[in-house]
């Protein structure tokens, strides 16, 4: 009882104290009338009209304003539940009866003048032309094409083109509309938001500093910043939305808006960004800001310099022709995208074996699930395939792009036009920009990534020598492969043409090339060839200058139907890089069909030898298991070739070829290494993949050996150098291992027989 007596008081209270307010706003207004009724005004001048007296005047409502510019109070009224206009001050009146603008202060419902904004309705046309002229008619969220311009605080249209309006206003200072601008300006500079920064504008822009308040004045729209969201490597984005703060206290973070070029594989497309300012107190250097406009860099011309170098070759890498020239070598690090499988079912579901599906990233994320991995061999520049089997998103390092303008659609030929009009003829310079990055497939790391340019080197080409000096094969092999590589290659060329090769009754069915590995693991299937950590199959992509397109069950999966789906975008993507496309232990799609084999496993059969139909490039299978492979799959290839254990010649190579790879300053007395593989190097029976696991791990061991000098252990031979020994002591810890392996083995056998 006693809360609902303090309320009903509170209420009365409120509304005596709203009521004595209507009554001295009323008395107010009274005082006012007599004043002005008893005020005398002087005689008109000789030939001027009769002054109006007081009861001929029209309403204060209905008849036009006497002063140019008007200055109104909005407050809300309560009793109404709607806000109400007051004129307020004394302005000089011209002899015109137009306004120039209206200049109009907000209480805000709830919290009065601590919530205030301001606004500005600006209605002459002279003064819009001028306003116009400055600021242009493409500023965001503001129309300058009409009779009337609304502007609210800040004024960021205004702020930004401060200096450009300021100079326009002097230039003719009698005309009416130079009076207006002047008259505008001087009223912006001491709204409520703005004083505190006009105060100190001429002290921070001579300093070039700023504070997070003010920061946005910086970034009025179409500036151009620097910014390093791609490996700390500087790219010019230009801003699109500025982080103008509309609230009071300002927000914790600002939010900018930029955009630069980007390519999807047929057209350029503007991308935007979401940028981020995080509070910092007092002032800050404009130039130590994560992003800052391109005149604040302490070397501006050096830095526009380099990245016209780069964004000429960027140029260069991704309108390139489609197929093996699109490929580049790559020695640095990437960002790689691993949340989502080459080849992922359409049902969003992944393949086999790849763990759960990848969450979806939305866009306008601040960050992507891209990392840095170190990448060296090859790389294949394609933002379209990217787009489709990748992230989906336009990255810059770990950013996502928050959203997307599609130009109009351009083949290659006309991107290539176009982008040399713009170069040469852009004067917005928009040529600046393009990333430091291009999309594409590292093909050794099987990862679709981001590669940067300047690390991006062009490929070597066709290197035919590669067939005989590092294929460990009988040189008959060697001329038989290297014969239909050459044979298939022509047919490609000429498909159109009239030529010799024996064509497949069914048109489009058997132009491309099958072969076959198999032998027993770590044979050289898939060995490292002479000069580089390549595949046999690798060394025939070298040989042709082609890409090696490497995929396994995983990528393909063991569902048929699934598989087959995958498969046709495996060899769609082989096809358009004119691809080597190398299956590795493909055993599950070769078996013998049958009544004993299970329904899914004849189906992964059928789904394979379908696909090879139609597969008009170079598909390398390798298999353990030669003699279960279906009949069908037989027929299919054009060249099977078997692998034996390794020759004691062929170890010595494959030692020779890891051993090359490491720097010469890593290795003590390369001469008794070479010896000791010589003598002993063949009773330890290793396989190819044996022998590089054994000259890694040495080498491991001789890196450990100096860690442990460097901090005080054993100073003896801790120089970090691979010796003989550590190879010695690997290849005795390797052969214990394969003993111990076939002693358990053969216990194991003993005892199941023993059931």
């Amino acid at each position: 009882m006693a809360s609902n007596d303090t309320s009903d008081a509170t209420l009365k209270a409120f509304e005596l104290q709203q009521k004595y307010t209507e009554l001295l706003e009323k008395r107010i207004a009274q005082l006012e009338g007599i004043v002005n009724s008893t005020v005398t005004p002087p005689p008109p001048p000789p030939g001027a009209p009769a002054a109006v007296s007081p009861g001929d005047k029209k309403d204060e409502k209905d008849k036009k304003p006497t002063s140019r510019y008007r200055s109104i109070l909005r407050k809300w009224d309560s009793t109404s539940g709607s806000h109400k206009d007051e004129v307020i001050g004394e302005v000089k009146k011209e002899e015109t009866n137009n306004v120039a603008y209206t200049f109009r202060r907000v209480y805000d419902p709830q919290t009065g003048e601590k919530g205030a904004y301001s606004e500005l309705d600006v209605e002459d046309e002279g003064l819009i032309t001028l306003l116009r002229s400055a600021i242009g008619t493409k500023y965001p969220g503001i129309n300058l094409d009409g009779d009337l311009v609304s502007l609210s605080s800040p004024f960021a249209p205004i702020v930004h083109h401060w200096d450009i309006l300021q100079q326009k206003a002097k230039e003719d200072p009698d005309t009416q509309a130079n009076k207006d601008l002047m008259h505008l300006l001087n009223r912006v500079q001491t709204a409520p938001e703005l004083e505190k920064y006009f105060k100190t504008r001429e002290t921070n822009v001579n300093a070039k500093i700023t504070t997070y308040e003010t920061l946005w004045t910086c970034f009025g729209p179409k500036t151009k910043i620097v910014a390093k969201p791609f490996m700390n490597t500087p790219q010019i984005l230009e801003v699109e939305i500025s982080p103008i703060p509309y609230f009071t206290p300002v927000e914790a973070t600002l939010p900018m808006f930029a955009w630069g070029w980007d390519w999807n594989g047929k057209r350029m497309v503007k991308v935007y960004y979401e940028l981020k300012f995080e509070r910092f107190r007092g002032t800050k250097s404009i130039s130590e800001l994560p992003f800052y406009p391109i005149e604040f860099h302490s070397n501006k011309d050096e830095l526009l310099s380099m990245i016209r170098a780069r964004n000429k070759k960027w140029l260069d890498i991704i309108h390139v022709k489609p197929g093996a020239s699109q490929m580049f070598k790559y020695s640095g690090n990437a960002y790689a995208d691993r949340r989502k499988v080459l080849a992922a079912g359409d049902d969003g579901n992944e393949a086999e074996g790849q763990g759960p599906p990848p969450e979806e990233a939305l866009p306008g994320q601040d960050k992507s699930s891209s990392k840095l991995v170190p990448i060296k061999g090859e790389f294949i520049s394609d933002a379209q395939a990217f787009l489709q089997y990748g992230s989906g998103q336009y990255p810059l390092g770990e950013w996502e792009h928050w959203s997307l303008d599609d130009m109009p659609e351009l083949d290659r030929t006309e991107g290539e036009k176009a982008e040399t009009e713009k170069a040469e003829n852009e004067a917005a310079d928009e040529d600046l920009l393009y990333p430091p990055r291009a999309l594409g497939y590292a093909t050794r790391e099987k990862v679709w990534g981001q590669f940067a340019v300047e690390t991006t080197l062009e490929a070597p080409g066709k290197m035919p020598s590669k067939f005989h000096e590092n294929l460990q094969l009988d040189q008959k092999y060697k001329d038989m492969i290297e014969a239909l590589v050459a044979s298939h290659e022509s047919n490609q060329e000429n498909a159109k043409k009239e030529n010799r090769e024996v064509k497949d009754v069914v048109q489009n069915k058997g132009k491309g090339l099958v072969l076959l590995l198999h032998g027993p693991p770590g044979v050289g299937k898939t060995f490292p060839a002479a000069n580089n950590p390549q595949l046999t199959a690798e060394t025939i992509a070298e040989a042709t200058g082609k890409p090696l397109f490497i995929v396994s069950v995983a990528e393909i999966g063991l569902n048929a139907s699934r598989a087959e789906r995958n498969l046709d975008k495996l060899f769609n993507l082989a096809s358009k890089w004119e691809a080597i496309l190398l299956v590795d232990e493909a055993d599950v799609f070769l078996e013998t069909r049958g009544s004993a084999s299970s329904a899914g496993r004849n189906a992964l059969v059928s789904v394979l030898l379908r696909v090879l139909e139609y597969y008009q490039g170079i598909i390398i299978l390798t298999t353990n298991r030669i003699k279960s492979i279906d009949v069908a799959v037989i027929s299919r290839i054009h060249l099977a070739i078997r692998y034996t254990d390794l020759t004691e010649d062929q170890m010595q190579k494959i030692f020779k070829f890891f051993l090359d790879q490491l720097e010469p300053e890593n290795i003590w007395d390369r001469e008794a290494i070479d010896d000791f593989i010589k003598d002993y190097g063949f009773s330890y029976k290793l396989n190819g993949r044996q022998i590089r696991n054994v000259v890694s791990g040495a080498f491991a061991l001789a890196s450990s050996s100096k860690m442990k000098a460097a901090s005080g252990g054993n100073k003896r031979k801790g120089d970090g150098k691979l010796t003989f020994r550590h190879l010695k002591d690997v290849c005795e810890m390797t052969r214990q291992f394969e003993t111990q392996l076939q002693t358990t083995s053969m216990e194991q056998r003993f005892n199941n027989e023993a059931k």
